[in-house]
């Protein structure tokens, strides 16, 4: 038996709890994690069913889903809640039981304005952060390059291409916080065509020199980054964006990270 090395509370509708249930069962092979499953709904006592390591509360009230997490979670074991929707106002109460807050809901924004408030009281990030990290990878590995560093530094539009609008303005807020923008910068993001699977299919900067752009290949798996005016080329794998695969990433982070609370930030700002 594997020894357990944290505590996983997931937290929404009952479809949804569901679906991070599947996804957590591909990483049991891999990580030893003790799952409670809490699906909100009108009732006001906890009846918890537990099998093996999975705990699992059905149609809790709201208002009692921080006591359930109280009740269940381990002070000896690091918790992680995974928030996929539900009250925001639940979420002051939940920060204080949480090492670290993973925001996953539809609409993204549900929870974004009650984040900046949360930073200091846990380690709080989007799942969306982690389904960027190659884009915003191979935009740091174009920036190595002097030339082009100076170019995105003094970009004047961005475009993005996107099939979910909310990682798309979390994107542009990495950028315009990494970056440090001083000016006006026009951003426009555009629906990406139909039976997109990833998140983002093209971003490009534009400046005083060459354009940037990142696309989606046509088989999907790989990420070109290109510049323009003889800057050459590069393809990277795009890696697995699974939803499993996109949690996994973020169990692996302790501690606050700056560049998303930054990036939150910025993103709110852009109301496009």
């Amino acid at each position: 038996m594997k020894a357990l090395i944290g505590t996983v509370v997931v937290i929404g509708q009952s479809d949804r709890v569901d679906e991070a249930a599947a996804a957590l069962d591909e990483l049991s092979e891999t990580s030893g994690l003790r799952v409670i499953l809490i699906s909100q709904g009108t009732k006001t006592q906890a009846k918890a069913d537990e099998q093996d390591t999975t705990i699992r509360i059905d149609d809790l009230s709201p208002d009692y889903v921080d006591n359930a997490v109280a009740w269940l979670r381990l002070s000896s074991m690091p918790a992680t809640i995974w928030w996929r929707g539900g009250f925001p106002h639940t979420l002051d109460r939940l920060a204080t039981l949480a090492d670290r807050l993973v925001l996953d809901t539809e609409p993204a924004d549900q929870a974004w304005a009650q984040a900046p408030e949360l930073f200091a009281r846990t380690a709080l990030t989007d799942l969306r952060w982690s389904g960027l990290t190659r884009w915003r990878a191979a935009i740091a590995h174009m920036c190595d390059l002097p030339h082009v560093e100076e170019c995105a530094r003094t970009c004047r539009r961005l475009d993005i291409e996107a099939s979910d609008r909310a990682a798309a303005r979390l994107f542009a807020g990495w950028l315009k916080g990494s970056l440090r923008w001083t000016h006006e910068v026009t951003i426009a993001i555009t629906n990406a065509p139909e039976g997109a699977s990833t998140p983002l299919t093209r971003v490009r900067l534009r400046g005083n020199g060459p354009v940037l752009t990142l696309q989606v290949l046509g088989d999907r798996n790989c990420l070109e980054a290109d510049i323009s005016e003889g800057g050459g080329s590069r393809v990277v794998p795009l890696g697995d964006g699974s939803l499993a695969s996109r949690f996994a990433e973020e169990l692996g982070v302790r501690t606050r990270d700056t560049a998303f609370e930054r990036a939150l930030v910025s993103a709110m700002e852009i109301g496009v």
